[in-house]
């Protein structure tokens, strides 16, 4: 009995996580969106934030990123609620940093090279994770341009910005490496779909140390346009995903 109240306390302290109340592995209750690490080796700034999908299982929840940047010592930080993507979850944000400039806290981001965590989400007197298959996330310092490495969790494409300036659409995507061979697409209208109009998105770069993620630009003349609302398409191995922003489309203007 010793012996094995020995290996359930070491066991805890490996994992770095306290159990309380019940626990359950994520079915569709809590899932990563995507996350990020970004170093600006001027000011010693580095921050770690992401995005967060859970179930609206009720009113009362709590997201929690529980996080490690030394294998040895866990960190919490609470997500913030964003609002919701369909009639049944929400998103939720999370984002710390540290600089030299202000002395913000969180000195564990201090000279980062990985970053490791899982996702606890806590509603209803039950307590639900995404640790990745038990494997947990993994980031690391991106050891080249751009210096923000990005992954991705559910989604295999993700819109990631845009923007509409003198006639010009513009934008970038975040896409799951699943294959050499892929097409990214955006279908855009400038007339709230009466037409439409389809055009490539062109590869740009890997946007993380182990090329499981890649950066894919657009760029197309909308002259006239003051709205424009838009989807993505990423085919792969004969499948196509899109990101539609939860089926209400994005709009820029």
């Amino acid at each position: 009995m010793k012996k094995l109240f020995a290996g359930l306390m070491m066991f805890s302290l490996i994992f770095g996580i306290t159990f309380t109340g019940s626990a359950s592995a994520s079915g569709n209750e809590v899932k990563l969106i995507d996350s990020d690490v970004s170093v600006i080796y001027k000011n010693g700034y580095v921050g770690f934030s992401g995005d967060v999908e859970v179930a609206n299982l009720g009113p009362v929840k709590n997201v929690t990123i529980h996080y490690t940047t030394n294998n040895t010592t866990w960190y919490d930080t609470a997500a913030s609620y964003v609002g919701p993507t369909d009639s049944s979850h929400e998103k939720w944000h999370f984002g710390i940093f540290t600089n030299d400039a202000t002395n913000a806290a969180h000195a564990e981001l201090k000279n980062l090279s990985f970053i490791k965590f899982a996702i606890k989400y806590d509603v209803n007197g039950q307590t639900y994770w995404d640790n990745n298959g038990s494997a947990n996330y993994y980031n690391e310092v991106n050891n080249q341009y751009p210096l923000t490495s990005i992954i991705l969790g559910t989604p295999n494409v993700l819109n990631a910005s845009s923007s509409l300036s003198n006639g010009t659409f513009s934008g970038n995507i975040y896409v799951k490496n699943l294959d050499p061979n892929k097409t990214v697409k955006v279908r855009y209208t400038t007339d709230n779909w009466a037409t439409s109009h389809e055009g490539n998105a062109t590869y740009y770069g890997r946007l993380n140390n182990f090329n499981t993620v890649e950066g894919w630009k657009y760029s197309f003349d909308v002259p006239g346009a003051t709205n424009v609302k838009y989807a993505i398409s990423y085919t792969v191995n004969g499948q196509t995903y899109w990101d539609n922003n939860y089926g209400q489309n994005y709009e820029v203007q």
